[in-house]
């Protein structure tokens, strides 16, 4: 029997107790990555891009066309991939030099995002000739940055999502509109994401919410929200009050800039590549 005095007693209850607490403290800091509704992340279809799109920013799904589009960062060009392989059909020069962040399709119309808030629309004339015509550039007085472009069918309308505006002062992720058909921008935000509700909300503590890219759910009508400098996915109402936020693991989406849904509710995530090959990622929707 090993006799201990209280004052060792006293001594080694110390780093015991102390050991314990880490413990606890290590217990309560792990966290168990989940999937959102319907999806299971751990179950992904994986896709190698051609290497002419590792610096892939934008992603839409055309079902006119029955194909993808894609833009890169930098050059003024429009993808289109096959819908099965992800090979690259054909090529279009719409533009210069620039930083072009996301696409989006309006009814077979894609429309071209520049980071400065430039909006451009991809015309083709009879002849087949191809162009980018400038619609609309945002202009709230402040040095800005976006990346994030959406049509949403409802409003009829094309939104974009501040990464970084003068105007939010860093509490919020304003969403400006675009109606292709009518007035172009309008000059106010049609509504404001509350970065500190993300916040709350997230399982994690990272860095604020900079939208990358953005679409909404043809099947539940929700918002999807890409942010990869924080590594989230927020699922939001279309007026863009958060209800859900998940963790992106970084080994499966290193750089994830682009987003889109098929009609049954697919979910396409792609990844810029780095030093590789850009990615995209097929998830299944199970009703």
């Amino acid at each position: 029997m090993i006799n201990v005095n209280k004052k060792q007693g006293r001594r080694l209850f110390v780093p015991v107790l102390a050991a314990l607490v880490l413990l606890a403290g290590c217990a309560q800091k792990r966290i168990v990555l989940k999937s959102p509704p319907h999806y299971d992340f751990s179950a992904p279809e994986e896709f190698k891009l051609d290497l002419k799109l590792r610096e892939i920013s934008g992603l839409a799904w055309d079902p006119k066309g029955n194909h993808f589009l894609a833009i890169q960062d930098e050059s003024g060009k429009l993808f289109m991939l096959d819908k099965e392989t992800k090979d690259i059909d054909s090529v279009y020069v719409f533009g210069g030099k620039g930083d072009y962040e996301d696409v989006a399709n309006v009814n077979g119309t894609p429309y071209i995002l520049r980071s400065d808030g430039s909006l451009f629309k991809f015309t083709r004339d009879s002849l087949g000739q191809v162009s980018g015509e400038l619609a609309g550039t945002i202009d709230n007085g402040g040095k800005d940055d976006f990346e994030t472009l959406y049509y949403d069918p409802n409003r009829k309308a094309l939104i974009v999502l501040c990464k970084n505006c003068s105007i939010d002062e860093k509490k919020w992720v304003s969403a400006y509109a675009f109606y292709p058909d009518s007035t172009g921008f309008d000059p106010k935000p049609i509504f404001q994401i509350d970065k500190e509700e993300v916040t709350k909300l997230a399982p994690q503590k990272t860095s604020h919410l900079q939208p990358s890219a953005a679409a909404i759910h043809p099947v539940l009508q929700k918002l999807f929200i890409l942010s990869s400098a924080s590594n989230q996915l927020v699922v939001a109402d279309l007026d863009g009050h958060v209800e859900f936020v998940y963790v992106l693991a970084k080994r499966m989406f290193p750089q994830p800039e682009g987003l889109c849904f098929k009609q049954n509710g697919d979910m396409y995530i792609t990844n810029e590549g780095g030093t590789g090959k850009a990615t995209m990622i097929k998830f299944t929707y199970r009703p």
